[in-house]
């Protein structure tokens, strides 16, 4: 982003920010979100990624292991919760965080 003139822009007056953490608990210091789109495929829905949904909010979770479609989660205005399988997709698999092994 600090390449071109409109990223340091964006870095400096932080419309972004980068964030290095585990995918899988997202970001709750930065939420409520309007919308989250999980750029990696879940074995399962992350209640913890839905709580931090503004509500009205969406989300869009790519899930499963072979076989693995886009989720919709809708939150209403009221908090209720309402998903909807959208259509089949690819994408690679959210993993463990990576753990320091000690010899």
């Amino acid at each position: 982003m600090a390449k071109s003139e409109s990223g340091k822009e964006m870095l400096a007056t932080g419309k972004v920010k980068f964030v290095c953490g585990d995918g899988r608990e997202g970001w709750k210091e930065g939420g409520p979100y309007d919308a989250i789109h999980v750029g990696a495929a879940a074995r399962e829905e992350h209640k913890v990624l839905v709580e931090q949904l503004r509500a009205p909010g969406r989300m869009f979770i790519p899930v499963g292991d072979w076989s693995q479609y886009i989720w919709v989660v809708d939150k209403g205005v009221d908090g209720t919760v309402k998903r909807e399988k959208a259509f089949g997709v690819r994408y690679v698999p959210l993993t463990d965080a990576p753990r320091l092994v000690l010899g």
